[in-house]
């Protein structure tokens, strides 16, 4: 399992996140250890350190803290409001954090889809 505060780390629970939410059909859990396998996840986890790069240290860890949280919420709920919102958020603060824009597609695709620009 990959250290829990690593940016790969967070990048895979993100991505976990946004798979329950795009294909449902599996458990958070489930997509969590296909992503944290995955070999692309370290790219993903570039990306989160290029959009961290313009937060504190003190900013960073509220961020990881949320992320975290939200995973918490991904595993405990099945479905919802909620999460999506949870996820919205986390999303906003890559994407505040890029200059504007999400640097993934998947992320950015998800962020589109659950429409997170009008979420508050």
């Amino acid at each position: 399992m990959l250290e829990p505060f690593s940016l790969a780390g967070l990048a895979a629970i993100i991505s976990a996140m946004v798979d329950v939410i795009r294909l449902g059909k599996e458990t958070y859990e489930e997509y969590l250890e296909r992503r944290e396998g995955d070999p692309a996840i370290e790219r993903k986890a570039r990306a989160l350190e290029t959009a961290f790069s313009t937060y504190s240290p003190e900013e960073i860890a509220a961020i990881s803290a949320r992320i975290h949280n939200c995973r918490r919420r991904f595993i405990e709920e099945g479905a919802g409001d909620a999460r999506h919102g949870c996820l919205c958020s986390v999303l906003r603060d890559v994407r505040d954090g890029n200059g504007g824009s999400i640097p993934d597609p998947e992320w950015e695709e998800a962020y589109r889809q659950l429409k997170c620009a009008v979420r508050a």
